[in-house]
């Protein structure tokens, strides 16, 4: 695998957005062939949104929750600032979802409808599931109540929205 970097070692943030441990995937040679797959989901993905995107412009971020109660308010990844290149985020299900409770990505988009929010929480709880949505879209994970859940977010780039 490629290179694995950092890692706060504990909650991230200021505790009140967010509590969760990360550490950066670089892409190299050795983790090549994931930022590949995952392109292949960019190129469907904006076949809907219509972006104009350079490519994955940061590291990969490797996602720990495994504390109880570890969890990510609402948030954007981009629009504005730093961020302001962020068009699309991808969040990538590593954990099996039998493995732990609570945790779960939330869309603000999908919250509005309890039955499709339900449907797609399942949806992104398979192990191995990928999402691609617009980086300014507000999203969540809530409280994790038991276990563990691990993730892959990246993030791909282009020029600021017009």
């Amino acid at each position: 695998m490629g290179e694995v970097s950092g890692g706060d070692g504990g909650d991230s943030l200021d505790g009140l957005t967010r509590m969760a441990e990360v550490a950066w995937l670089k892409p190299d040679k050795a983790s090549h062939w994931i930022f590949e797959k995952l392109a292949a989901v960019v190129e469907r993905a904006n076949r809907v949104y219509e972006y104009d995107l350079l490519g994955f412009t940061e590291e990969a971020q490797f996602t720990c929750y495994r504390r109880q109660g570890a969890f990510y308010d609402w948030h954007q990844d981009g629009l504005e600032g730093d961020l302001a290149g962020r068009k699309l985020s991808l969040v990538v299900q590593l954990s099996d979802p039998s493995s732990y409770d609570g945790g779960d990505l939330e869309l603000f988009s999908l919250s509005t409808d309890p039955d499709l929010s339900a449907s797609w929480r399942k949806k992104l709880r398979k192990r191995g599931s990928v999402i691609a949505f617009p980086a300014f879209e507000y999203h969540r994970v809530t409280s994790l109540t038991r276990g563990e859940r691990y993730s892959l977010v990246c993030w791909v780039g282009g020029p600021p929205f017009r």
